[in-house]
Parts: C-alpha cells; sequence; structure tokens
C-alpha cells in the first residue's frame, strides 16, 4: 500500500513539472524551444544510461575519464554531448560514467576517431587520447592499431594537436605505440614515406614535428 502511494506521488509530481516545462516552452521563440527540448531529451537520455558490471565506473574507477573540458576544437562541450551522431557509450565515457574494457562497445567508440565526420572527430580524438592514458593488454594492441591508422590518414591534423593543450597529446606514448604496431623496419619505412608525402604537400610548417615522431616511431619497433 505504501509502495503504491509513492509510486502515485512521484507519478503527479512528473505530471506537474511537465506541465511547468510545457508552459515555459510555449513562452519561448521556436528557435530556442527546440534547443532546449533536445538538450532536455539528450541530458535525460545520458543520465538514465547504466552501462553493465565491466563497464561501471564504481567498480573500474582507473579507467574511467576525469579531464572534463569546456571547449573542443573550438565548440562548447555540449555541441558534442548534444550531437545524435555521437555514440552514447563515447558521452558517458567522457562524463565519467563509462569504464574502459575489451568489449565491443568501447571498440567502437573508439574506433570513431577514425570517423570522415569532421564535425565529430576532434570529440572522438579528445576521448580517444584519453583512454589511451589508461589502455592496456587486449585493449592497448586494438589501440596502438588505430593509433598508426589514424596517423596515417590524417598525418597534418594529428601533428597539429601536438601543439593543442585541451588536447594534451603525449608524443612520446603515441610514438610507442604506433611502433608497437608497425613493428619492423621495412613496414616503418612504407609508413613513414607515405605520411613524409604527405606532410610535405599539405603541412610543410610540421616537418619539424614530423621528424620527431618518426624518429620516436623507429625506436620503438618491435623488430629493429
Amino acid at each position: 500500500m505504501l509502495e503504491d502511494f509513492a509510486n502515485l506521488r512521484l507519478r503527479i509530481t512528473a505530471l506537474y513539472w511537465m506541465s511547468s516545462i510545457q508552459t515555459f516552452l510555449s513562452t519561448l521563440p521556436k528557435s530556442r524551444m527546440l534547443f532546449i527540448l533536445v538538450f532536455i531529451v539528450t541530458s535525460n537520455f545520458l543520465l538514465g544510461q547504466h552501462p553493465a558490471e565491466k563497464n561501471d565506473p564504481q567498480k573500474h574507477p582507473t579507467l574511467i575519464n576525469r579531464n572534463d573540458v569546456d571547449s573542443i576544437g573550438g565548440k562548447p562541450i555540449d555541441f558534442y554531448l548534444n550531437h545524435r551522431d555521437i555514440d552514447a557509450a563515447a558521452k558517458l565515457f567522457y562524463l565519467g560514467k563509462y569504464a574502459l574494457y575489451d568489449d565491443n562497445e568501447t571498440f567502437h567508440f573508439l574506433n570513431e576517431v577514425l570517423t570522415d565526420h569532421d564535425a565529430t572527430r576532434p570529440f572522438y580524438f579528445f576521448i580517444f587520447n584519453q583512454a589511451l592514458k589508461m589502455s592496456d593488454g587486449a585493449l592497448a594492441e586494438i589501440m596502438s592499431s588505430i593509433c598508426r591508422t589514424y596517423v596515417a590518414k590524417y598525418p597534418c591534423e594529428f601533428l597539429r594537436y601536438l601543439d593543442d593543450t585541451v588536447a594534451s597529446v603525449n608524443v612520446a606514448q603515441w610514438a610507442s605505440f604506433i611502433g608497437f604496431d608497425v613493428f619492423d623496419k621495412e613496414s616503418f619505412e612504407q609508413f613513414s614515406s607515405e605520411i613524409e608525402k604527405e606532410v610535405k604537400e599539405s603541412c610543410p610548417d610540421n616537418r619539424s614535428s614530423w621528424s620527431k615522431l618518426k624518429l620516436g616511431i623507429k625506436e620503438n619497433l618491435e623488430e629493429k
């Protein structure tokens, strides 16, 4: 009986607030009303997410993001958290509500750093870079491959991130991960020559940064 009464009170309270919100929204211009509705829906969705035990931030506190920022790539963080094309698990990881694990959900949003979508890639790069700092085991192996692919696909973009204080890229760590995946000297020569050409043509001002990264990768090859 008490439980039924408590549930009834919750329903009445919810209806009251919904009515109040509707009244408030009706006084706003349509453009602002749409923005607020999108924000409310997105916020409720994220707050209502409950990750599986393997991704529970309370059980795996060393595998969550603790670096929150005001903006990424010149856009406020809310732009990304409200973006419908960004994976829900990726948003939860940024918010510190999702712990990394070597599962498909984690692999999926980490791999999105390779997306062709220019508007969302800065966010994915940021959280990938945060995840890189705490990865090990099977997850580290997967991320090594993604590091290599990302730098090969977007070399100039990566080199520009080296001066980005928000991204806070650990060059030595990236070089170590890429060197692990490239593995041997023959693969390294092919990998580096393709990037060398792209840097020379598209971002010659970053050749010095590339030279340092290249040397770091070579030093971290598994097979010298």
